[in-house]
């Protein structure tokens, strides 16, 4: 299977059409199902009275909607879409009941497409809260970045989905800082900032994604840290910045120090928040000294 992948495919309003969406319905086979929690995360969980009602549909209706697999290349077959029909099924007895489902069957045959499948599924959705969608989009740039790098043969990645989006494409990179920050938090704190529990604000994002790559927090502090509960933190970092206000720079020195970043290695590899930052740090320093690059 070529792994060959349009990014037309993977926008909204497409019309195009995409291996990652070719699909057959079939009857439910035997082979055994594999539930893999990366791909599960992605799944909003329900609350308490939708699982019940859920259920109480399942028994009385059976399993009205198809659920979605694909399979890997080694075989084996992977829950795409309906983990929480797939979940109550197998507690009400699963076929050995009674209740059985049609299947769709995506093809595609690798995590990395079955994620971009999820994220588009997920952006087809019309309940999306606009936290939620923020963070799609952030994904959606994110996982097709690591595919395909920056240019898709229409341009930039962040200007093709900030234009099919209809939003800036610094509102796309926002979107990726925060995506990549949610991914390290709890799923509680996740939902919880989804359903407007948490106020969190845009800047409030960007200064925990540089304390985390300058280490001035750990990954265990980011939620507290995005809810304002790491006061040191923030008066020492306050504090730094009043005492060391930057002297007026020579063209030698400023020479020197870009030479010395250029050749001065990294103490680790870096991650694509810190690649994303990095970029604009360089896009504004080209601008400020009217480089023609």
């Amino acid at each position: 299977m070529s792994n060959e992948i349009n990014i037309g495919d993977f926008l909204p309003n497409s019309n195009k059409s995409s291996k990652l969406i070719d699909s057959k319905k079939e009857e439910m086979s035997t082979d055994s199902v594999h539930v893999l929690p990366e791909l599960k995360k992605w799944i909003r969980p329900l609350t308490s009275s939708e699982r019940q009602n859920l259920k109480e549909s399942i028994e009385k209706e059976g399993v009205r909607d198809p659920l979605t697999f694909f399979y890997m290349e080694n075989g084996q077959k992977i829950l795409l879409d309906g983990h929480n029909r797939f979940e109550i099924v197998n507690e009400l007895g699963g076929a050995d009941y009674g209740y059985e489902f049609e299947e769709v069957i995506v093809d595609i045959d690798n995590i990395e497409d079955a994620k971009l499948w999820m994220i588009k599924n997920q952006i087809g959705k019309r309940n999306l809260s606009k936290r939620e969608m923020s963070f799609y989009r952030g994904h959606h740039y994110l996982t097709h970045k690591g595919q395909v790098g920056y240019t898709t043969g229409r341009g930039k990645l962040y200007d093709v989905l900030a234009k099919e989006y209809g939003v800036g494409k610094n509102t796309i990179l926002r979107d990726a800082t925060i995506a990549e920050l949610l991914d390290q938090v709890s799923d509680e704190f996740k939902h919880a900032y989804f359903d407007g529990e948490h106020s969190i604000t845009i800047a409030k994002f960007e200064d925990a994604s540089k304390a985390l790559a300058t280490e001035e927090i750990v990954v265990e502090d980011l939620e507290k840290y995005l809810l304002n509960e790491l006061e040191a933190v923030e008066k020492k970092a306050s504090t730094r910045a009043v005492n060391n206000i930057p002297k007026p720079f020579t063209f030698n020195k400023v020479n020197k120090t870009i030479r010395t970043l250029i050749d001065t290695p990294l103490d680790k590899e870096l991650g694509k928040a810190e690649k994303l930052s990095m970029e604009e740090s360089i896009k504004e320093l080209i601008s400020k000294y009217e480089l023609d690059i």
